[in-house]
């Protein structure tokens, strides 16, 4: 088994960051991502494409620190487990069919966000997918869908898409605003000076992406409440309600999007300590100011903590980096200090604008229009019927419905389920989202071949005592 100073997971903003940082301070770094080229969804594709932005570049300048600064890169590898000796945990990733494991004495988890699941008829058949899907296929292959495109949702992320996909030469039919009718701006007026003093670009930016949508000509409609794709082996029209009745429209891919959650796959699996937030509908791992976490010789940085962007994913991750390194004992207390002053100031103007968007585009509720014949569970088709019944038949909890009808017990692990049936416990049961819990999750995040397992198991000295 290899051995290094820090493992970081995710090579997003916040993984390169943090990668770059602590490797800059002279520990030996390894990093980890499952995808092939460095960047995140961020800067997916950026190496390739090349840059356009300030921001573009600042991916590009991080990317180069961390191959410069001798980082070891594990592109395409999947983590599916982590144990621990004691503080000291071990990583095992799947890359091709080579099992890889390394011993660190930090991991910092950069593990990004993932778009927030959010049930509704027929979200299962084909052509209905995340608008972050197609962003992720623009950036990588060029993909430009040029017929029958209808967006559906809000956030600022479907605003960005829908001007990269136009200037791509991209069409689109129909774009249909699900914000919820008749909502308060109060708070978001209340946030918007603190924004535009920490980062009048950013709100600029996002202003003009909100212009040119009204400027394409598109045709928008606004305040949908209900929506359902409708087709057999794939969708070839959506259906929904607005304050002006009901109305289809042919579409031949339906892309929808409400917002992002962190990705908790890896610290549920480590039982990592989360808060749920009420304004965001999700959890969150609970981590300290330089993301420490409530678990020794982990940290967690980036949109994985709490979603803050990639401004503050970036200071984020140096801050991990930083305080890591101190943990070690690389960097005294002094040291660290002036160090993170300046990345601890770049996150405060960030988590400013953060919070001005989220009252700008509050999520909506994913169980207020929840049919029972709904699919919540797409591994293991499970409905929100039968997971209301397994409640009403004594289920208090996601993981005794787990058990009761395998929502969450598919390849995904819960990922795209979990956190609807938090929720949907919540209603059921009349209590809090905190007290209702979430999905235990287990190894392999993933699936992986049994060779893989077997493997893992023959040097596996350092197992977690829970996993034993």
């Amino acid at each position: 088994m290899d051995s290094t100073d820090i493992v970081v997971v995710g090579a997003g903003p916040a993984g390169l960051s943090a990668a770059a940082a602590a490797a800059g301070l002279g520990l030996s770094v390894t990093l980890i991502d499952e995808q092939p080229a460095l960047g995140g969804q961020v800067w997916r594709g950026l190496e390739r494409r090349g840059p356009i932005t300030a921001d573009d570049r600042a991916g590009l300048a991080l990317m180069a620190g961390a191959r410069g600064a001798g980082v070891v890169l594990h592109r395409g590898a999947t983590v599916f487990d982590v144990a621990f000796d004691g503080d000291a945990p071990a990583v095992a990733w799947l890359a091709a069919d080579a099992v890889g494991r390394v011993a660190a004495r930090a991991l910092i988890l950069a593990t990004g966000a993932m778009e927030r699941p959010l049930p509704f008829p027929g979200w299962t058949l084909p052509g209905v997918l995340g608008v972050g899907a197609l962003q992720a296929a623009l950036k990588t292959g060029g993909l430009v869908p040029n017929d029958g495109l209808v967006l559906a949702g809000q956030g600022p992320l479907l605003l960005l898409y829908l001007e990269q996909l136009l200037v791509a030469g991209g069409r689109v039919a129909a774009i249909l605003d699900t914000t919820p009718p008749g909502r308060s701006l109060t708070e978001a007026a209340r946030l918007l000076p603190a924004a535009l003093a920490a980062d009048p670009a950013i709100v600029a930016r996002g202003t003009l992406l909100m212009a040119r949508r009204l400027a394409s000509g598109i045709p928008l409609h606004r305040g949908v409440l209900r929506m359902s794709a409708e087709g057999t082996d794939r969708v070839t029209s959506v259906r929904f309600a607005d304050a002006g009745g009901e109305h289809v429209l042919p579409c031949a891919v339906l892309a929808v999007h409400d917002g992002v959650i962190p990705n908790t796959q890896v610290t549920r699996m480590l039982r990592l300590d989360h808060e749920w937030r009420d304004a965001a509908r999700c959890f969150a791992p609970v981590t300290d100011a330089h993301g420490r976490s409530s678990r020794a010789g982990v940290w967690v940085a980036g949109d994985g903590a709490g979603i803050e962007g990639a401004a503050a994913a970036v200071a984020a991750g140096r801050l991990a980096a930083l305080d890591a390194a101190r943990a070690i004992g690389r960097l005294d207390a002094a040291g660290f200090r002036a160090g993170a002053a300046q990345p601890l100031k770049r996150r405060a103007a960030a988590r400013a604008v953060r919070r001005f968007l989220d009252a700008l585009d509050p999520p909506r509720d994913p169980v207020a229009w929840l049919a029972d014949d709904t699919v919540v569970c797409r591994c293991e088709e499970i409905t929100a019927g039968e997971i209301r019944a397994a409640i009403a038949g004594g289920a208090a909890g996601p993981n005794r419905v787990k058990t009761a009808t395998r929502c969450g017990m598919g390849a995904c692990q819960g990922r795209m389920c979990g956190p609807v049936l938090t929720q949907l416990v919540a209603r059921a049961t009349g209590r809090a989202e905190s007290l209702v819990g979430a999905l235990r999750i287990r190894p392999p995040l993933k699936p992986v071949p049994m060779a893989a397992l077997a493997a893992l198991a023959a040097s596996n000295d350092a197992r977690d005592p829970e996993e034993r």
